[in-house]
This record gives C-alpha cells, sequence and structure tokens, in this order.
C-alpha cells in the first residue's frame, strides 16, 4: 500500500434494525454508505404525507454507516387508525429512490448521442481557429521579416 491511498473500513453489518418500541417509530442501520444515500432518502421519505419525521446522520466521518430515523403516522381520513410500521415505508423509499435514478439514467444515456455531437462540433470550431491564428500569425512575422529586409 503506498502512501497515497487510503483505506476506508468496512462496516461490521450491511443493515440494522433499532428500536424496540411500536413499529411506527425505527431507526436503520445502513453500512458503507453515507450522506449520499442519506440524504436522498430522508428526501424521499418526507415527500410521503403518511411519514411524520424522516432524519438521517452519520454518527462519525470515520464509520461507514448512516442512521436514517422514520417515524410514520397514521392519515386523518384513513380507515386505518394505526400508523403504517417505519420499515415498509423505508421499502417503498426504497424502490421511488431506484426508479427516479433509473429515469435519470435514462435521460442521461438519451443526451448522450446530443452531447457528443455538440462536442465534436466545438473541438471542430476550436480545431479551425487555432489553425486560423496559427496562419495569421506565420503571416504576421513573414510580413515583419519583410520589413526587416
Amino acid at each position: 500500500m503506498s502512501v497515497n491511498e487510503v483505506r476506508l473500513p468496512k462496516a461490521e453489518e450491511d443493515f440494522i434494525i433499532r428500536g424496540t418500541g411500536p413499529p411506527h417509530s425505527r431507526t436503520f442501520c445502513i453500512g458503507d454508505e453515507d450522506h449520499t444515500i442519506g440524504n436522498a432518502l430522508r428526501h424521499v421519505l418526507i415527500q410521503n404525507e403518511r411519514v411524520g419525521f424522516a432524519g438521517y446522520s452519520v454518527p462519525h466521518p470515520s464509520e461507514p454507516v448512516v442512521q436514517i430515523r422514520v417515524q410514520t403516522v397514521a392519515l386523518p381520513n384513513s380507515e386505518d387508525t394505526e400508523p403504517p410500521p417505519a420499515t415498509d415505508l423505508l421499502k417503498e423509499a426504497c424502490e421511488t429512490l431506484s426508479q427516479q435514478c433509473d429515469v435519470v439514467m435514462a435521460k442521461l444515456q438519451a443526451a448522450l448521442p446530443r452531447v457528443k455531437k455538440d462536442r465534436d462540433f466545438v473541438e471542430r470550431k476550436n480545431m479551425e481557429m487555432a489553425r486560423k491564428q496559427a496562419a495569421e500569425e506565420e503571416q504576421q512575422e513573414e510580413g515583419e521579416e519583410m520589413m526587416e529586409e
């Protein structure tokens, strides 16, 4: 291992559910993840009207784990008087986030040919400008040489 290599510690567990009280309040510990997944899941969770609270934390930068806290509520005009289990809503949030990522990936894949075409066009224009500038500089140098003679 070179001095520039960094070995990140691995989490002891991939996934842990904490909380022994009512099923509508749980903390989920996801190993080998960070703010990226924590903030994305929190955002998806708080869009759900059945979620009363959603938050995440990374206990320490050197620990490869993110903790996601979910508390659910029953809908006011619903037949269900009990809040749904937090595990169900986290699963829904994961599926929603996965679908959103698929949509973004599809849009990126669709845009790649257009972006490549644009990049090729810009590169051609830059080459033309560089050739033109080089030719102008060459003509200027020739003109200066002729004036010196």
